[in-house]
């Protein structure tokens, strides 16, 4: 059961809510479900000590999730009885928080059980088995939650276990399609990286020779493994295909973005998202310079960038000039202790990071600081890297990124949630449709509300960022439900998105591993609708600041089950 950060899904809140009369809530039907609820997510740490550390939870940071066929049939059976027992509870006897948990648990539950059971990924994706090993140690290095010491006691146990995962991987696979062979096969060597450089570097400040002792040897088998690994799988005859198929792909939307929607429905509004946003990228870059074509005038932007010296100032004044302009602008109410460190990023993050926010775990007590990372340039790096490096930090671009991390978006949505009185479930069960969705949506929205002061370079840069989520929205579908090849994919992304060959591959790539990662501009395209609705129920008392206020006050369920809070008897039922 993946408790922390996992993608959520759920039915429409209209039908526990909406049509039928709410029965008052039967006694002690709410106490059962929170007991029920509790037991579950308690559980779901047990069976998942790497998703219990990275939630805040420290009782399990020793041990390792158990990857073998039995232990996986043990948490299906168990699944399936919370599972009937969630069911068999009648949402009219709850409260509509609780029932609006219900159904977070219910089409979670139901949303691992498609994975594990129907999909079968622990049989399929070598890499399930190469992100546990390295995603488990990383959690210890990330955050400082306890002394640097005994995250390494942990660390060495947590190492001494991983051997064995590797060889019930070679036990639970079956068949791998090439793309995921490729993929996998290229994350197992980046991981023998991870354990060679970084783990070795991230604890060299503990000054204790036995301890080190004992990583050296924990680590040089966990390398070994993974070398083995990594031949084992580019030794398999791939089969089979990374498609999840339509039917996979509808439960997912149900159970991950509550959305009751036939596929090809859901294409349609991407891919009129796409169209109207490329429309618009195109005449705004013919406003900056009609001799050249839409790509040259956005690559263009890029050599406005601040000097290697001065990239961590920059970015603080950014901060500083975003912050302000969500207070003078009226945009969302800060907490009074929304601060965020601005730092460098840590040397063992470098290799997968540029600029990005990292918040700790909603149940995380002692490692409470939020920090926006921003990776310097290296000093030994040739000039043209360095010059290809900070392109992505132009003048016009770099400040949209600092919006969609910290202000007004991930950062501020978690300074929010900290303050807010949520359920267990609340806390933990996070849809990326909000979550990203709402760090997307800033992009536009503080552009529209002045952001850049109508520069059409900052209107090109925000609508660059908006043309890459589209495309990943339109492959995504088209890749696990119309048979699509790479080459198509990856020809979208150059045609219609004005992307660079490399990185149409990579996003391609990335979206046979990912079928929904159109989360992005979904959630932006279902806020904008609520945003509407909205302003048309408040009428002359709607604000923008109200509308982010009630938006941000429930956590980060998926964006339909947030309408009913928002809108009451207002609610049209349609999420877009």
């Amino acid at each position: 059961m993946m408790i922390a950060r996992k993608l959520l899904a759920a039915v429409t809140l209209v039908a526990l809510v909406g049509a039928a009369p709410v029965r008052s809530a039967a006694a002690g039907s709410g106490a059962q479900f929170r007991a029920l609820a509790n037991a579950f997510i308690n559980d779901g740490f047990r069976v998942s000590p790497t998703n219990a550390t990275r939630a805040g939870v420290h009782t399990y940071d020793a041990q390792l999730e158990d990857m073998s066929a039995s232990a996986t049939a043990a948490r299906v059976s168990a699944e399936e009885g919370y599972l009937a027992k969630f069911v068999a509870i009648d949402p009219r006897t709850l409260s509509v928080n609780d029932a609006l948990d219900r159904t977070l648990i219910i089409d979670f539950i139901r949303d691992d059980l498609l994975s594990t059971v129907t999909l079968q990924d622990w049989r399929h994706n070598p890499d399930v088995y190469t992100g546990l090993a390295s995603g488990t140690i990383f959690i210890l290095i990330s955050r400082d939650f306890a002394p640097l010491a005994t995250r390494l006691k942990d660390a060495i146990a947590r190492e001494q276990a991983i051997p064995n995962v590797f060889t019930q991987a070679q036990a639970n696979l079956t068949t791998v399609d090439p793309a995921t062979q490729e993929i996998s096969a290229e994350q197992a060597a980046g991981s023998v990286g991870f354990f060679q450089q970084t783990v070795p570097q991230a604890f060299a400040g503990v000054h204790d020779a036995a301890l080190q002792a004992q990583l050296k040897t924990a680590n040089d088998a966990v390398i070994t493994a993974l070398q083995s690994y990594v031949a084992y799988i580019k030794a398999i005859k791939p089969s089979g295909t990374f498609a999840i198929g339509t039917d996979a792909y509808q439960k997912r939307l149900q159970y991950e973005d509550a959305l009751n929607m036939p596929v090809a429905q859901y294409l349609g509004y991407g891919e009129r998202a796409l169209s109207k946003t490329r429309a618009w990228f195109i005449a705004t870059a013919n406003k900056i310079n009609p001799n050249e074509s839409p790509q040259q005038v956005y690559a263009s932007l890029a050599k406005v960038h601040p000097k290697p010296a001065q990239l961590l100032q920059v970015a603080k004044n950014d901060l500083a000039r975003l912050r302000a302009f969500v207070i003078n602008r009226h945009i969302v109410s800060l907490p009074p202790n929304a601060n965020i460190s601005i730092i460098p990023t840590p040397p063992f993050e470098r290799a997968f990071i540029t600029a990005a926010e990292d918040s700790p775990g909603p149940l995380e007590k002692v490692s409470t600081q939020a920090y926006y990372f921003v990776t310097p340039v290296d000093p030994g790096w040739p000039v043209a890297r360095q010059e290809g490096f900070l392109a992505q930090f132009n003048d016009y671009q770099f400040p949209i990124i600092s919006a969609h991390e910290v202000y007004p978006g991930h950062f501020t949505n978690f300074s929010i949630e900290r303050g807010l009185s949520l359920s267990l479930p609340r806390r933990l069960f996070q849809s990326s449709e909000f979550a990203e969705g709402w760090a997307h949506y800033d992009e536009q929205m503080v552009v529209d509300q002045g952001w850049g002061n109508g520069d059409p370079h900052v209107r090109l840069a925000q609508l660059e960022e908006a043309l890459l989520r589209e495309c990943r929205y339109v492959v995504g579908v088209k890749l696990h439900t119309a048979g699509w090849s790479l080459k198509q994919a990856e020809n979208l992304f150059v045609t219609q998105c004005f992307q660079t060959p490399a990185v149409a591959l990579e996003e391609t790539l990335r979206g046979t591993q990912d079928p929904m990662y159109g989360y992005y501009t979904l959630g932006k395209l279902m806020i904008l609708k609520l945003r509407a609705d909205y302003q048309k129920k408040m009428g002359a008392a709607y604000s923008l600041e109200k509308f982010h206020n009630a938006l941000l006050a429930h956590g980060d369920p998926p964006i339909p089950l947030v309408r009913p809070l928002i809108l009451g008897k207002a609610d049209d039922g349609k999420p877009l």
